[in-house]
């Protein structure tokens, strides 16, 4: 029975960057809601830094502050040492954030696809290993095959021998290529590892690619966005693709000196970083296969960032390896503390950037569901002798620390130190 005092609550979980919060993101969110029957919704978002190797435009408060006048009821940040790696080590934490909280019912992403069956089924196969998969993977491996491609075979062979899905072989082959499909897959594969009761419903993305940098509509990437920002003084540009409350933070943020942050900005801190810790780069997550001997002989030749990724960039070496690379570098994420918290199952706290009235409903309902810490701010952090704890705050920090010395440099009368323990979550009326 509920009682007075209990509010039926249907919640929907999403996995965020929000870089900015677009017209697409909105379609997505409300969307999602409809699909999920959601009565409250709470993002998961990255915060300083992102799955790509790269800086977030604006501080995360702000984008969080811009996500709940949008829609969502709370924002709580995903730790940093999730948000800028890997599909699967990025999808991981989000869902396993999700899932000790205890009281999420679903989630929701976009995706190339549209349809969760495809997905769900792809992932299954890959988490459970059926033993005609593992004879047919090892078998185009010894033939030569790199792994992608002796892994999308073996997964078709699978799937039209146990007439699984009505999908040709290329068919398969564009699913398991395309960012948003890939995100959803290892999203359900954490799901399945876990055991996790939250159901998830997939959106097909609309309009524009995920990639595309052309803005030729009323939606569009947030890739577009990030290109016009930084190569447009003009912010009118941008004014048809994002809702109101984002062009109007960012126009604010810009008339006081807060300018977008780009990967660039970070460049004579990276070099002087690798320089520095040539001997010891190693260390580094993703830094392996010889590639900081690459990095670290085209430093001194590069005039940018933009320089050091292209005469890196191989085959063996893709653009998006090269960039989380760099972000790890930069971070000084190692490769140590990454092992220690990928598989985790239970996350040991949520951080909370922003919220409204439905927002303060959800945390009282994961105070009484989770025995999860929840941080408002940090002097009161309330651990005690968590190892995994310490490890996953001290690169939210420390992302925190390295970020807002770009993103103050113009106002540095303003930074008063640490920033996560002077500012407090947004809540928004």
């Amino acid at each position: 029975k509920i009682t007075k005092k209990e509010i039926f609550m249907n919640l929907l979980g999403l996995v965020v960057e929000y870089n900015p919060f677009h017209n697409g993101h909105k379609y997505h969110l409300e969307k999602s809601k409809e699909l999920a029957k959601a009565t409250h919704t709470m993002a998961i978002m990255s915060g300083s830094f992102l799955q790509r190797g790269e800086p977030a435009l604006l501080d995360k408060y702000t984008r969080a502050e811009i996500a709940v006048k949008n829609g969502v009821d709370l924002v709580v940040e995903l730790p940093t040492l999730y948000s800028c790696q890997s599909a699967e080590i990025f999808s991981h934490g989000a869902i396993a954030t999700l899932n000790s909280l205890n009281c999420v019912n679903s989630v929701c992403f976009g995706s190339e696809e549209g349809n969760v069956e495809i997905l769900y089924t792809i992932a299954e196969i890959l988490v459970k290993e059926p033993k005609d998969f593992k004879i047919s993977l090892k078998k185009y491996l010894d033939e030569g095959l790199v792994f992608p491609i002796a892994r999308s075979k073996s997964l078709y062979d699978y799937i039209n021998k146990n007439n699984l899905l009505n999908l040709k072989e290329d068919e398969l082959q564009k699913v398991l290529n395309s960012s948003n499909n890939i995100l959803g897959i290892e999203y359900i594969k954490s799901l399945i590892k876990l055991n996790s009761s939250i159901k998830p419903f997939t959106i097909t993305r609309v309009a524009s690619a995920y990639n595309s940098k052309d803005i030729e509509s009323n939606i569009c990437s947030a890739t577009a966005i990030r290109n016009s920002l930084k190569n447009n003084t003009n912010l009118e540009i941008i004014k048809n693709v994002v809702p109101p409350s984002t062009f109007e933070e960012i126009e604010n943020k810009i008339n006081h000196n807060f300018n977008p942050v780009f990967d660039c900005d970070f460049y004579d801190i990276l070099s002087s970083t690798i320089i520095r810790d040539y001997q010891n780069l190693n260390n580094y997550f993703e830094v392996n296969e010889g590639i900081e001997n690459k990095i670290y002989s085209n430093i001194f030749t590069s005039k940018n960032l933009e320089e050091l990724i292209n005469s890196t960039k191989s085959k063996r070496y893709t653009m998006t390896k090269i960039k989380r690379t760099l972000n790890n570098i930069l971070l000084g994420i190692n490769k140590d503390d990454v092992m220690k918290v990928k598989d985790l199952f239970q996350i040991p706290y949520i951080r909370v950037l922003a919220f409204n009235n439905k927002g303060r409903e959800i945390i009282k309902k994961i105070k009484n569901s989770s025995d999860i810490e929840i941080i408002t701010k940090f002097s009161k952090i309330s651990h005690v002798n968590d190892p995994l704890f310490d490890t996953l705050i001290k690169y939210d920090l420390k992302a925190s620390n390295m970020y807002n010395m770009i993103y103050y440099k113009n106002n540095r009368e303003l930074l008063k130190g640490p920033m996560d323990y002077y500012l407090s979550p947004k809540y928004v009326l």
